[in-house]
C-alpha cells in the first residue's frame, strides 16, 4: 500500500471517528449510547493504528532511515 493510499484511508477513518463522536454526543444515556461508545472506541483504535503505519512509512528523509 502506498503512502498516498494510507493517507486516504487515514482521512476516511478520521471522518468516521468525527461522525461517531457527534452521534455519541447527541445520544441520550442508555443502551444505544453504550453501543455507540464501543463503536467509537474501535474506530479511534483503528485510526491510531493506521496513523502509526503512515508515520512509520514516511520515516526521516534527512537520515534515510525510517523512524
Amino acid at each position: 500500500m502506498s503512502i498516498r493510499e494510507i493517507a486516504r484511508l487515514l482521512y476516511r477513518l478520521k471522518k468516521d471517528v468525527e461522525e461517531r463522536e457527534r452521534a455519541f454526543e447527541a445520544e441520550p444515556p442508555g443502551e444505544r449510547r453504550d453501543t455507540l461508545e464501543r463503536a467509537l472506541a474501535k474506530a479511534r483504535a483503528e485510526y491510531r493504528q493506521v496513523k502509526k503505519i503512515l508515520e512509520g512509512e514516511k520515516g526521516d528523509p534527512l537520515s534515510g532511515r525510517r523512524q
